[in-house]
């Protein structure tokens, strides 16, 4: 079978990033620069990746990543004064409590937060939570975290 010249390379371009590439911030680990930086409390639990960023791609106006919780795992209850953000079930199982309204959120669900309303993650499932969220500022440093727990 043939393939296009250069179908098994992988794209170097400002507008593609591949997610396996990216370091991961360790929403516990207090040495995680980046995460403690923009506001984290090594209290908090999950892990992630930064897809589109004015880092990675030069957004101005957004920035999306993945997020995966273990089981058991809980990032504490918050929220961003100065930005937005919505959450997508990939896969998985977790309860969200979002603006004091739980949620049980599954491969499928989406959830937009408004700025300032506290929310929540919590998987109490037996499998490991996969999510895509996003902000509409372009730097986790710019949407401010005040932990609410």
């Amino acid at each position: 079978m043939s393939h296009h010249p250069g179908y098994d390379q992988k794209p170097r371009s400002r507008y593609a990033v591949i997610s396996g590439e990216q370091p991961v911030i360790d929403q516990g680990d207090p040495q995680d620069s980046k995460w403690m930086q923009a506001g984290g409390d090594a209290r908090d639990r999950g892990r992630m990746v930064e897809l589109i960023s004015k880092n990675l791609t030069g957004s101005e106006r957004m920035m999306v990543g993945l997020a995966w919780f273990e089981p058991g795992d809980v990032h504490l209850l918050h929220h961003h004064p100065h930005a937005d953000e919505w959450y997508y079930v990939i896969d998985g199982s977790a309860l969200f409590t979002v603006g004091g309204e739980l949620i049980r959120g599954t491969a499928g669900t989406a959830m937009f937060i408004p700025a300032g309303v506290p929310h929540r993650i919590e998987n109490d499932g037996p499998g490991t939570l996969h999510i895509a969220w996003g902000f509409d500022k372009p730097e986790l440093i710019e949407v401010g975290i005040i932990w609410d727990e």
